[in-house]
């Protein structure tokens, strides 16, 4: 959510919100900055500042939550970066990344030049959520390419948040490097996953997928180094036309040198940003591939690692592997199509991504 306050000429903030008299007690004692959002008018405390008189903006501030957090721009916009009423709030590190993912959603732009936040500001973000916040996951981007200044976040966090689950998403091949293992293990909150993306059995096919020489050797060393340490770990292989044959040979070199991981999830496209700009070299038809990713997921069940099925949905899946099927998009970005409403399994079907809509929508049918 973006709200415009173009009334709003102080610096760059990140604020906690009240919207009544008990939040604002307890944002008082917990020595946080927060907007107050009284009747008539929104203040920044503690300096007792007018944010807004404007009632357009304080209906927008009453459609959210106490304890959301935002940060407000030196422009007057303010952004809501942690959603209390949520679970699928993030810590956004950085959008470079030093990969080149053939199928990513994100732009090259983003890669090569965008930015984010300070390590300071997202320590500060982290001060003003509720310690009992049930899940963070930490993203980018690539959130190593912060350097080592990323392992300030994580003790902090470690040190706040008990009893949240975190989920890091890394590409891992920084982990090649055992230093950065070894301050991961130190530094980490308690709850943690690690997930990495495989996107091949060899540096042949992975290196291609990621257009950076040496990643595969990279990402594989930085997964055993992350099991032998006892880190738990999340492989992520995306399907697509480039790897899909060669799921079953993924799922082989998983169960002879990964043993240790916690899951292996089976993931379909986001056609946006790189995805779509490579369409006609990356799409597979969900069905297309299931063929081979059936051969995989038995492959792993059978060798005893745990599976699961994100982004596909239901009636593109055999109902044998319905049980593995997660419903994983996120709630902005999950359409489901006029036939859906038909459905038998409407409620406990994932959807598809709203930027693969165009491409899936003939594959989808009601079931019965």
């Amino acid at each position: 959510m973006k709200i415009r306050v173009p009334e709003y000429r102080g610096d760059f903030k990140i604020l906690s919100l009240a919207l009544d008299e008990r939040t604002k007690e307890d944002l008082i004692a917990e020595a946080v900055e927060f907007i107050y959002a009284e009747p008539t008018e929104a203040i920044i405390y503690p300096t007792k500042e007018i944010l807004t008189h404007d009632s357009d903006t304080l209906a927008k501030l009453r459609e959210c939550n106490n304890y959301d957090v935002f940060e407000i721009s030196d422009e007057g916009l303010l952004f809501r970066c942690y959603d209390d009423s949520s679970v699928e709030n993030t810590l956004f590190i950085t959008e470079k990344c030093n990969s080149n993912c053939i199928m990513c959603p994100s732009p090259d732009s983003s890669r090569q030049r965008g930015e984010g936040m300070k390590i300071s500001d997202l320590i500060t973000l982290a001060s003003h959520i509720p310690s009992d916040t049930s899940h963070i996951t930490v993203t980018g981007g690539e959130p190593f390419m912060a350097g080592k200044e990323i392992f300030r976040l994580f003790e902090y966090c470690r040190d706040k948040f008990q009893d949240t689950e975190f989920l890091i998403l890394t590409n891992g091949r920084i982990f090649a490097v055992k230093e950065y293992c070894e301050l991961l293990s130190a530094t980490i909150p308690i709850h943690t996953l690690v997930g990495v993306p495989l996107h091949g059995s060899c540096a042949h096919i992975h290196d291609a997928i990621t257009r950076a020489e040496h990643s595969f050797d990279q990402t594989l060393t930085g997964l055993k180094r992350l099991q032998s340490l006892g880190i738990k770990t999340e492989i992520r292989i995306v399907v697509c036309r480039n790897n899909a044959e060669d799921l079953p040979n993924i799922a082989v070199l998983i169960a002879a040198q990964l043993m240790n991981v916690d899951h292996v999830s089976i993931m379909a496209m986001e056609m946006t940003g790189n995805a779509y700009k490579n369409f006609d070299n990356v799409w597979i038809p969900y069905k297309d591939s299931f063929t081979y990713i059936r051969q995989a997921i038995e492959i792993l069940i059978a060798a005893g690692i745990n599976v699961k099925l994100y982004n596909f949905p239901l009636c593109t899946v055999d109902k044998e592997y319905w049980m593995i099927c997660a419903k994983s998009i996120s709630s902005w970005k999950v359409r489901y199509a006029p036939i859906c409403d038909n459905c038998s399994e409407r409620s406990s079907c994932g959807g598809v991504f709203a930027g693969s809509y165009r491409m899936v929508s003939s594959e989808l049918e009601a079931l019965a």
